[in-house]
């Protein structure tokens, strides 16, 4: 009698953000045997420093260890009512235990992690770095899911970088972990487009959800032998840091900022709550309350500048002269 193989055993590592949901889902419900999922200490959390990791306390719940196909996160970036919002509900209900970590290297939580046996370790926005003696436990690798087209857009904050850029697409690689910052060989990865308007937690559901289906695929094809890591071209790698106060500042006096650029960017990002400041190309500041449109060559938009005119404001409406076209927004003067 033919045995069947037994499912790939796996350790997730995530956060309660909803990056990390699909992922997580998309694995339990592809079959794979998720032995435990980790997560980083919790803000406000008490436990002393003599301990590297405990058992987090998972909610009750009477649900069984079943494997239906589970509601991804709309685009609004919230779930379905009554759907898990976090990976810690997700376990939860299928009774897989979570442990909060504080140092990755200790021995005693490295021997927890072996312990399990994981043939692959998978990780979706994790913000602590795996250690070498974590990225060698599992038999056949540790996956990353990382929401750019690497190896452009390495670091931490890519969706930032995104829309800072004004990019119309973007995409999710799945790459194997190494000793660098996402410069690991591709496992698969797929490109999806970002219209004008589009809002960061619009942009990060779209992602999530894709980048779900991509490691559930990615796992099965280490598995099975059927893909075949492909190294980054480190002559296309681009890479940034967490953004500082600058980089929220839309400076038209530099002239690389069209438009679109400009209206993408400020989409995209004011949901953070962050402030943001547009300078015209004459130096005039503004504080950016909300994008509302941008003009084209094409488009009639002269009608609202005069030649050579860098702005013009009627209440609080203000339309600004770009290095292609012109930017519409909500904006207050800034002395």
């Amino acid at each position: 009698m033919k045995l069947e193989p037994l499912p790939v055993r796996i350790i997730f590592f995530g956060m309660v953000g909803s990056f990390s949901l699909p992922s997580l889902a998309a694995l339990f419900d592809a079959g794979y045997d998720v032995r435990t999922v980790v997560i980083p200490q919790q803000a406000g959390a008490t436990q002393g420093d003599a301990t590297s990791y405990r058992r987090f306390a998972l909610p009750a719940s009477g649900a069984p260890r079943a494997r239906p196909t589970l509601p991804m996160l709309s685009t609004s970036g919230l779930a379905p009512d009554g759907a898990p919002r976090t990976i810690i509900e997700f376990a939860a209900r299928r009774l897989i235990p979570v442990y909060e970590v504080t140092r990755l290297n200790d021995p005693g939580f490295l021997t927890l992690l072996a312990s399990f046996a994981p043939d692959v370790i998978c990780v979706a926005c994790f913000s602590r770095r795996l250690p070498p003696g974590v990225v060698r436990l599992p038999r056949l690798g540790c996956l990353n899911v990382h929401p750019s087209l690497l190896p452009d857009n390495r670091g931490p904050d890519p969706l930032f970088w995104t829309f800072r850029r004004g990019e119309a697409f973007t995409g999710v690689t799945v790459h194997l972990l190494d000793e660098g910052f996402d410069s690991g060989p591709i496992v698969i990865q797929k490109a999806m487009d970002i219209p004008a308007g589009t809002t960061e937690a619009a942009l990060e559901a779209r992602l999530a959800t894709l980048g779900g289906k991509l490691l559930a695929r990615a796992v099965e094809g280490l598995a099975t032998g059927a893909l075949h890591p492909t190294p980054q071209d480190t002559t296309r790698a681009t890479g940034y840091g967490w953004p500082q106060d600058d980089d929220y500042v839309i400076d038209l006096r530099q002239g690389d900022w069209s438009a679109e650029r400009a209206y993408r960017f400020a989409c995209g990002i004011g949901g953070r709550g962050q402030a943001m400041m547009i300078i015209a190309t004459d130096g005039a500041r503004f504080r950016l309350i909300a994008p509302l449109e941008y003009l084209e060559y094409s488009d009639d938009w002269r009608s609202h500048l005069a030649h050579n005119t860098a702005w013009r404001q009627e209440g609080g409406d203000l339309w600004l002269r770009c290095a292609r076209g012109m930017l519409h927004v909500r904006a207050d003067p800034l002395s």
